[in-house]
């Protein structure tokens, strides 16, 4: 009984063609490799997230199953033997972590690596995707100088950030710097930023104004550190609460230290227009509550006016009563 075999549809780069590429960003690395055909091999990785592989680009993919990846060495590596290194499920191809330590070693040391599929196309055809070791080292020493200075957090981490202080603090925590730093870093390299709020509460005081004092001095050390690290002073909007704003209960020393805080808000296009629908709602909702408020007043002063056009009182009646003309009954005239 003979046995049956698929033929392989295989893609590769060609000789001259093996080339990678590099992108560098501060939030966002790549590192890639254009297959004829077939698509791209992708190694990437965004600020604050960890790094992967994948296909892009894809005009005709694997088919649906496993696929084994290879480390394959070039014809004139004979002191090197083919290696399987694992199986992965297309749902598309993305590797983990380990697996792509796993892929880059191959490749660094001048290894090809073939994905190949172990299910069929339509027309009983295998699919064979060869990645390119040519040229990978360099290009890859390129990425990894992005990667050492990819900035380790996105906006949504840094977009709202409290900072506290203690009762009697004339000068910025180290740690409360290390928060700033990171907020300075980021907001110099995303031009996508529009502005920084700075706002200050402090705990209760003896008065009102030692409160407001507090938090004043606060939010001005904040500011100043910033224009200081070289953030535009017209991009920081710096505002104080005294202990008007508690977030805990003043009569502790744990609430207390909860309420002496800074809270600094990052600014782009898209939370300006969510602060812009937010105060349009408050708005409509204060003037629909104005509204019934006046309507509720105007309808009772109505109500009153016409109950007391139309009362009697205990002296009119009887006066009335006395000038009714007792043979017809009729009533006089108000």
């Amino acid at each position: 009984m003979a046995a049956a075999f698929s033929q392989a549809q295989t893609y590769a780069s060609g000789f001259a063609d093996a080339e990678w590429s590099t992108k560098s960003g501060p939030f966002a690395c790549s590192l890639s490799h254009d297959i004829p055909a077939f698509g791209t091999a992708y190694f990437g990785q965004n600020a604050g997230s960890a790094g992967f592989f994948e296909f892009r680009g894809v005009k005709k993919g694997f088919p649906a199953g496993a696929v084994k990846l290879e480390s394959v060495p070039p014809l004139w590596r004979s002191d090197v033997a083919p290696q399987t290194l694992f199986t992965v499920q297309t749902t598309p191809v993305r590797l983990n972590a380990e697996q792509l330590k796993t892929m880059v070693a191959s490749l660094e040391s001048g290894t090809n690596l073939v994905f190949s599929s172990a299910g069929t196309n339509e027309d009983g055809t295998s699919v064979r995707v060869i990645v390119d070791a040519r040229n990978f080292a360099a290009s890859y020493t390129t990425y990894k100088r992005c990667l050492a200075n990819l900035i380790p957090y996105t906006f949504g981490q840094l977009s709202r950030t409290v900072i506290y202080y203690a009762g009697d603090a004339s000068t910025l925590s180290s740690a409360a710097k290390a928060q700033l730093d990171k907020i300075v870093r980021y907001t110099k390299a995303d031009n996508k930023v529009l502005g920084i709020l700075v706002d200050a509460h402090s705990d209760r005081r003896e008065t009102a104004e030692a409160a407001e004092q507090l938090s004043q001095q606060q939010a001005e050390l904040v500011t100043d550190y910033l224009i200081d690290k070289g953030l535009p002073a017209a991009s920081i909007t710096t505002r104080w609460h005294g202990d008007q704003f508690p977030i805990a209960d003043n009569q502790h020393k744990v609430g207390q230290a909860k309420n002496r805080r800074i809270t600094l808000r990052l600014e782009n296009e898209s939370t300006r227009k969510d602060m812009e629908r937010r105060v349009a709602a408050r708005k409509a909702a204060e003037e629909k509550v104005a509204a019934e408020q006046a309507a509720k007043a105007a309808a009772e002063a109505e109500k009153q006016a016409a109950s007391g056009a139309s009362s009697v009182t205990t002296s009119q009646l009887e006066e009335l009563v006395e000038q009714q003309n007792l043979n017809n009954g009729k009533q006089p005239d108000l």
